[in-house]
Formats: structure tokens, C-alpha cells, sequence
């Protein structure tokens, strides 16, 4: 039996120390594995985080982008109200204006008028003052007066 034992003992320790070492390998290769499938999720993480990072960044600017319109549309808003305001305030300047210019062309036709009457009113005495002088009694009365009171003198 030891010629059977020494004929299967060597070829039985090769194989177990092929198994072995093919164990060894293999498990050096399901560690390497693992290895570079552990790095390959650490870097899936990382790419999902900086994603998720981007996700709430354009959440953020999309929020303070939606504030900035509300703010704009209030503003747009107030500029309306002022706008509409302002037209108001023109119409009733304009009406104002319009007033303002028929009132004085009236007051420019009655100063007209007025100061025809006047010129009227003064040629009437002029004529009267002038007839009266060729009266002998009125002119020595009016040589009297102004005798009298020298301001009277030129009327």
C-alpha cells in the first residue's frame, strides 16, 4: 500500500496545491473585484451627490428666480397704477388748460371791448372838450381854472 499511497499522495498534495493556489487566485480575483466594484459605487455616490448638489442649486436659483418675477410684476404693477395716475392728472390738466385758454380769450375780447368803449368814451370828450373850447364863456372859464390850479393845465 505504500506504493499506492506514494503513487497517489504526490499527484493528491500537486492537486490539492493547484486547487489551492487556484483558490488563492481566484479569491485575489473576486477581492480585486470587489475592489474596483466598491470604487465604481463610490464614484456612482459621488456623481449622484453632485447631481443631487445640482438638482437643489437650480431648485434654489429656480425659487429665487420665481421671487425676482413676483418682485418685477408687483413693480410692473405700481408702474401701471402711477401710468394710470398720471393720465388721470393729464386729462384733468388738459381740461384745465382748455378752461384756462377760453377763459382768457374772453378776458382778451372784453378788454377789447372795453377798450374800444374807451376810445369811444375818450373821442366823445375829446369832441365835446374840443366843441366847448370854441365857446367863448367855456374857454375863459378854463383859462380861469387853470390859472387857478396850474395841475388842471393840458386838459
Amino acid at each position: 500500500m505504500s506504493l499506492l499511497s506514494a503513487a497517489v499522495g504526490k499527484p493528491t498534495l500537486y492537486a490539492i496545491g493547484v486547487l489551492a493556489l487556484s483558490l488563492l487566485l481566484s479569491n485575489l480575483g473576486w477581492w480585486a473585484h470587489a475592489s474596483a466594484l466598491t470604487l465604481q459605487r463610490d464614484v456612482a455616490d459621488a456623481s449622484r451627490d453632485a447631481a443631487d448638489a445640482r438638482v437643489e442649486a437650480a431648485a434654489t436659483e429656480k425659487l429665487a428666480w420665481k421671487n425676482k418675477a413676483g418682485e418685477l410684476e408687483i413693480a410692473n404693477l405700481a408702474g401701471q397704477k402711477t401710468v394710470d395716475q398720471l393720465k388721470i392728472e393729464l386729462a384733468a390738466a388738459q381740461g384745465e388748460k382748455r378752461r384756462l385758454q377760453q377763459q382768457g380769450q374772453q378776458a382778451i375780447a372784453a378788454a377789447q371791448a372795453a377798450a374800444s368803449d374807451a376810445d369811444r368814451t375818450l373821442q366823445q370828450f375829446i369832441a365835446r372838450y374840443t366843441d366847448q373850447l370854441r365857446n367863448p364863456t367855456c374857454a375863459g372859464a378854463m383859462a380861469a381854472v387853470q390859472q387857478s390850479c396850474p395841475a388842471l393845465e393840458g386838459y
